[in-house]
């Protein structure tokens, strides 16, 4: 948990800086498309704020009312996240038919590529860091952060082609344009993190044939174990949980399939399979 907050921690640092940036540029420079881009990153920072709140929620240990512990709070927190991103692609979109005819200024233009550079790589970076700590939290957080960064790269495209509108008045529209598009690309993002999320809650059923063969082959290294008859596991936020159904010899004492049972959860978790809370059944072979 500390690990993965430490990254959020670091990326709410980063648009904290970067909402500043664009917003006062945006409007110093004339850009509204730059202004939208500062908005989807504040956007982002609110997500990052949710996105801590929840991890710290996601990781609290099992109890009684929840026994398979609060990993499920990593999806009502990307729903929330995607909530919040679709409002702002929605109002993005809006404000791009008021029109607005005024050339940005290159300072513009430079704000944009160092602030695209900035964002990219760090949205790199939490996606593998997501993959490592196989988080979901992390791994929205990148996608959008995506989003912010790629959006930069539309105000850098509506800046060059205001240019040319000593050539033809229509290219006076492209910030107005480019609005459009970043609000557009926000709404589609936003859905995107909505529908993996909302499929998710619903506890699916994992269908990994390598990750469960991996599985199957770390429970078969114990000489006790006849077979593997079940591996039913479902993702719960940054983890799995499920049933396991194992076949033992008939003729072993209940205590030795008790340690055998153990053994095989702390091998699981040596293996850093990502399982926890999961229920192992057996079978005695006759």
């Amino acid at each position: 948990m500390k690990k993965v907050n430490s990254v959020l921690i670091k990326n709410m640092i980063i648009n904290i800086f970067l909402v500043i940036f664009k917003l006062i540029v945006g409007m110093i420079g004339s850009s509204k498309s730059l202004v939208a881009n500062g908005i989807h990153s504040l956007s982002d920072l609110i997500t990052d704020i949710v996105s801590i709140l929840g991890n710290v929620m996601a990781h609290k240990p099992a109890d009684k009312k929840h026994p398979f512990g609060y990993g499920q709070f990593e999806y009502v927190t990307s729903i929330i996240v995607g909530i919040v991103v679709l409002f702002m692609g929605g109002n993005l979109v809006l404000d791009a038919f008021k029109v607005s005819e005024n050339i940005p200024s290159n300072l513009v233009l430079v704000v944009s590529v160092i602030c695209f550079i900035i964002k990219y790589s760090y949205a790199k970076y939490m996606e593998y860091k997501g993959k490592e700590y196989n988080d979901s939290i992390l791994m929205v957080s990148s996608m959008e952060s995506k989003a912010d960064a790629i959006t930069t790269i539309f105000v850098v495209i509506s800046v060059l082609m205001t240019r040319l509108s000593v050539y033809n008045d229509l290219y006076r529209y492209s910030d107005n344009v480019c609005t459009f598009i970043i609000g557009f690309y926000v709404i589609y993002i936003s859905l995107k993190i909505l529908k993996e999320n909302i499929r998710n809650i619903g506890m699916v059923t994992l269908d990994n044939n390598d990750y469960l063969a991996k599985v199957k082959d770390i429970i078969l290294m114990d000489k006790n174990i006849v077979s593997v008859k079940e591996i039913n596991l479902v993702k719960y936020g940054s983890y799995y949980t499920g049933n396991i159904v194992v076949m033992m010899n008939g003729k072993m004492k209940v205590k030795d399939m008790d340690r055998v049972v153990m053994d095989i959860n702390k091998r699981l978790k040596r293996k850093k399979m990502g399982i926890n809370y999961v229920n192992i059944s057996v079978v005695a072979k006759e």
